[in-house]
C-alpha cells in the first residue's frame, strides 16, 4: 500500500521481476534477473486487492512497477483486466524500451495512467550510457520517443520521471535536454533525488551521497525554462515539491 507512487491515490503496488536495462542508480538490482521473482496466480492478486478495500474502502488505485512489468506483457494483460473489474484506476510504471509490448498493453484500453522513467536525452549516445547496454542506446531512445507519441495518440496521461544521480545525470544540460525531448508529451515531470539505500547496481554510486535538494531545484529550473510548466523534485525527506 503506498500513498506516494500515484499522488493523490492509495494504490496497491505489484512489483514485477526482470529488467532489459542496467542503470546503475538502480535501487531494485535485485529484481533485474527474471527468475528474480515468485510466480503468482490471479486468485492470489485478487486476494489482496479484496483486503485493500474491505470493509472499509482503502484502495482507489494500483500500480504496475519493476524491474519491467512490459517484459511480461501477458501477465500485465491479465492482471490489468482483474484490476479494472474491481473498479480501480491503473497505472503502469514503464522504462518504454520495450515498445511492441507497450503497444499491444496500451491499446487494450486497460491503463489509465504511465509512469515513464526517462532516463537520459533522447539519443543513442546518452541513453546507451545510463541503461548500462551501450549497443542498445539508439533502440532504446527510439522505443522511448514511440512509447511517448503512442500515449498521446491514445489519450493516456503521462508523468515523466528522471532520477537525478552524481556524474551519471545531474547536469543542467543533461535534463535541459531531456526537458526539451518531453515537452508536449508529459502532464508532469518529477525529477527523483538519487538515494543510496537499497539494493544499489553500481558499488561507486552506493558509496556517493544524494543530490542536495538545492540542485534538485536548480535543475528543475533548467525543465522550466525548456518549456514545461508542471515540474515537481523529490527527495527523499521533503517529498514533493512543485517547483515554479
Amino acid at each position: 500500500m503506498s500513498t506516494v507512487d500515484w499522488y493523490g491515490n492509495v494504490s496497491m503496488i505489484v512489483f514485477f521481476a526482470g529488467c532489459n536495462i542496467r542503470c546503475p542508480y538502480c535501487q531494485n538490482s535485485g529484481l533485474i534477473p527474471l527468475d528474480s521473482g515468485e510466480e503468482v496466480d490471479l486468485d492470489y492478486i485478487k486476494e489482496r486487492l479484496e483486503i485493500g478495500m474491505n470493509p472499509v474502502p482503502q484502495l482507489d488505485a494500483v500500480v504496475f512497477t519493476g524491474g519491467e512489468p512490459l517484459l511480461q506483457p501477458d501477465a500485465v494483460i491479465e492482471a490489468a483486466e482483474l484490476v479494472k473489474n474491481h473498479g480501480l484506476k491503473l497505472m503502469l510504471d514503464t522504462n518504454g524500451t520495450a515498445y511492441q509490448a507497450a503497444e499491444r498493453v496500451l491499446r487494450t484500453g486497460l491503463i489509465d495512467r504511465v509512469a515513464l522513467d526517462v532516463k537520459a536525452p533522447l539519443n543513442p549516445e546518452d541513453y546507451g550510457v545510463v541503461s548500462g547496454v551501450p549497443p542498445l542506446g539508439g533502440v532504446f531512445s527510439e522505443s522511448v520517443k514511440k512509447t511517448l507519441r503512442l500515449c498521446k495518440e491514445l489519450g493516456v496521461e503521462v508523468e515523466v520521471r528522471t532520477t537525478v544521480a552524481p556524474t551519471v545525470s545531474d547536469e543542467p544540460s543533461f535534463v535541459r535536454r531531456i526537458a526539451e525531448d518531453i515537452k508536449g508529451f508529459a502532464e508532469v515531470y518529477y525529477l527523483q533525488q538519487f538515494d543510496n539505500q537499497g539494493e544499489i547496481l553500481s558499488p561507486e554510486l552506493k558509496e556517493m551521497e544524494s543530490p542536495t535538494r538545492e540542485r534538485l531545484v536548480d535543475l528543475a529550473a533548467q525543465a522550466i525554462d525548456a518549456g514545461l510548466e508542471k515540474v515537481y523534485i523529490k527527495t527523499r525527506f521533503g517529498g514533493l515539491e512543485r517547483i515554479t
